[in-house]
């Protein structure tokens, strides 16, 4: 599973604004979060069947795929995958992926 896991590819976004609701560092985890989870809507990646929070006791937790419960329910905003391209973009192209 490590060399699984060593394998994929890790982009980091640097986001310096201070951590809050309001803030854009929180707009990308809700989102992300959101989008991911897909319980507000169709998982896009749904999780595997031997993945073991299949067996976590919190149901949004099984369903989501996500082991982060906060944000899984909502809808992600339109724009986020936006916000999130040119984000990724400006941290590609200054060394930001490993």
């Amino acid at each position: 599973m490590s060399r699984v896991i060593g394998a994929m590819p890790v982009l980091w976004l640097a986001i310096d604004d201070p951590p809050g609701p309001e803030s854009l560092r929180g707009y990308v985890e809700r989102n992300a979060i959101a989008l991911l989870g897909g319980c507000g809507g169709a998982a896009p990646d749904a999780p595997s069947p031997g993945w073991l929070g299949r067996h976590c006791p919190r149901p949004m937790v099984r369903l989501s795929g996500l082991w982060n419960q906060r944000h899984v329910e909502e809808d992600y905003d339109a724009e986020f995958l936006s916000t999130f391209e040119t984000l990724a973009g400006e941290q590609a192209s200054e060394g930001g992926a490993a």
